[in-house]
């Protein structure tokens, strides 16, 4: 078991969900995290491991700028990239901007951060690069066109860089969680129903990226898919 004291951890989306599920969890074993979200003026983590930075992903060229200069100044063992919103309805419905802004968010930035994270691991002989997609990166659903277009790119982009990165020791892999009970559902019209049965918690899945972290380099774990035992949503809201 590979021991965190001494490594860092990237993680975007680290406010929230998800991603602050893993922040804690990562930090718990002691391990650095640097987390990058939109807004972290409702998290209150008292580590001095922690280090945050607040940052619109869709604009490419400032995110880009800060993770050339997170991996300037830092080693980074792990990134872990778990920023993303959910948008559902007919293509129709969004207009260019929207489609845009979206893919910037849940597709584009996770290239524009590869593109910088990638050659530093390269250079280090070393990392793990996690992405959490979705059970939309599996099977796309009525009114997904938007969500599954950009979790099957994403999926596509971890399948490419695990052949591309593997010699250099880099290991890449993807989580698709099915329904998770976070804020993600807040600002839509269904939520997972009331029953335990029907949702996994965001600890379950960062339960799973400690396990991956925490394995040896020589295993590569492609992809794991997380699922409810059911999936029955609720329209009630």
């Amino acid at each position: 078991m590979i021991n965190l004291s001494t490594k860092t951890a990237l993680v975007t989306g680290a406010s929230s969900g998800i991603g602050l599920s893993i922040t804690r969890t990562l930090l718990a074993q002691q391990c650095r995290v640097i987390g990058i979200a939109r807004d972290f003026t409702k998290v209150n983590i008292d580590s001095n491991l922690f280090q945050f930075f607040s940052q619109d992903l869709t604009d490419l060229n400032a995110t880009s700028e800060l993770i050339k200069k997170l991996c300037k100044d830092n080693q980074i063992d792990f990134f872990i990239h778990s920023a993303g919103s959910g948008l559902f309805g007919s293509i129709e419905q969004f207009s260019v901007r929207q489609i845009d802004k979206y893919i910037k968010s849940n597709l584009t930035c996770a290239l524009v951060i590869s593109h910088h994270i990638v050659p530093a691991m390269r250079k280090q002989k070393s990392g793990r690069i996690i992405f959490i997609g979705s059970e939309s990166a599996i099977s796309a659903g009525k009114k997904g066109s938007l969500y599954s277009s950009a979790k099957f790119g994403m999926r596509g982009l971890a399948l490419a860089l695990r052949e591309d990165c593997s010699k250099d020791v880099i290991n890449v892999s993807q989580i698709n969680p099915g329904m998770v009970k976070t804020p993600f559902f807040d600002k839509l019209n269904f939520r997972p129903g009331s029953d335990s049965s029907n949702y996994i918690q965001a600890q379950d899945i960062a339960d799973t990226v400690l396990h991956i972290v925490q394995s040896n380099p020589d295993i590569v774990f492609d992809e794991i898919n997380l699922s409810p035992r059911n999936k029955t949503l609720d329209f009630s809201k």
